[in-house]
């Protein structure tokens, strides 16, 4: 069965949409029921981009968490992650961690650390990668083995699939990186299904380009938008037609959340998409629309490992996880923008 496609463009479909206020409320999907929640959650990575929205959500429905994050504080400030939400912070290594110790009081794992990017990948950062990404979710799982733990919930990536050519990719589709980061992910996939063969009910999601307020520095849409306000150029590699399925950061985190209640059979990855894709250049534009201001940019030529298009089909996380996106790509961006402004004011004010 070929699988639907759900990757139609964001941008007409959606540009009708007035842009938000800065201080209009974001629109966000159904709240958070605690029905199947685990009492007690291990948050690893617990300062990042993703888990801060994660975290919050848990704390808001009544879960204990415990997060792990090898960032100080003041490091995490420098990059514009927020105090994050948990009742209790391990600032570590979680490799560094009495793990077994640590998993006797928990009943489930959120683990979202790890290295992130496709460029830092190449020649010796593959190192890195393969110590955050797969060695650590080896060691997690292994404690995990003597632990009273029920679900763990992992960071993978679209990046797994690679280039997606025609249609959508749905969790069937073979996965073929283009890049050390994505062969990381894969690799680390392969490990959760070594332990699943071992009784753990692990489930990892495919997370496809998440943005939103407290994106990292690095990111794509963060630097698009300092551009508007004087920041550095942005460099467009190559044509700017590459098409991303974009994912609100909100979004993501409740899908993550949904994974944590859902009664998925162990080993199962999960899409977690936006509603549509959207090119580089489509971005560009509604950026200088919403914000008012061009982005300054140059050309430069394509990077290694950058897929000509990525596209997600959502099928198994509406049916399983009863989970869909909410928030469009002009919504999200109008927030994003609002929250860059907002730091900036505030930084410099401080």
């Amino acid at each position: 069965m070929q699988p639907s496609n759900t990757s139609g463009t964001l941008i007409g479909r959606m540009s009708s949409q007035p842009p938000l206020s800065p201080k209009a409320p974001l629109p966000s999907g159904p709240a958070t029921t605690t029905a199947g929640l685990p009492s007690r959650v291990l948050l690893t990575g617990a300062g990042g981009f993703i888990a801060t929205a994660v975290g919050r959500l848990l704390v808001e429905a009544g879960v204990d968490v415990t997060g792990v994050d090898v960032r100080s504080e003041e490091a995490r400030q420098r990059a514009n992650l927020s105090a994050g939400a948990w009742s209790k912070i391990i600032n570590a290594d979680v490799l560094d961690v009495d793990l077994r110790s640590l998993l006797r009081s928990v009943d489930a794992i959120v683990h979202l650390a790890g290295s992130p990017g496709v460029q830092s990948s190449w020649a010796g950062g593959f190192d890195h990668h393969v110590r955050n990404n797969v060695v650590t979710t080896q060691r997690l799982l292994e404690a995990a083995l003597d632990a009273p733990v029920g679900r763990i919930v992992v960071a993978s990536s679209s990046s797994v699939y690679g280039h997606v050519g025609q249609g959508s990719a749905d969790e069937r589709s073979p996965l073929a990186p283009l890049s050390p980061y994505g062969a990381s992910k894969a690799a680390m996939e392969h490990v959760v299904g070594a332990y699943v063969e071992r009784g753990l009910s692990v489930t990892p999601l495919r997370y496809f380009t998440v943005y939103g307020p407290h994106q990292r520095p690095d990111m794509a849409m963060h630097r698009m938008i300092e551009a508007t306000r004087g920041g550095p150029v942005f460099r467009v590699r190559g044509d700017g037609e590459q098409l991303r399925n974009f994912t609100f950061v909100d979004d993501a985190a409740r899908a993550t959340v949904a994974a944590l209640q859902s009664d998925l059979a162990p080993g199962l990855p999960v899409n977690v998409g936006g509603s549509g894709t959207a090119s580089v250049n489509e971005v560009l534009a509604l950026i200088e629309e919403l914000a008012g201001a061009e982005v300054k940019r140059e050309t430069s030529v394509e990077v290694p490992g950058d897929p000509g298009r990525t596209a997600a089909n959502i099928d198994r996380a509406r049916q399983i996880l009863r989970w869909s996106p909410q928030v469009s790509l002009r919504d999200g961006l109008a927030a994003q923008i609002a929250w860059q402004a907002a730091r900036a004011r505030q930084n410099a004010h401080a």
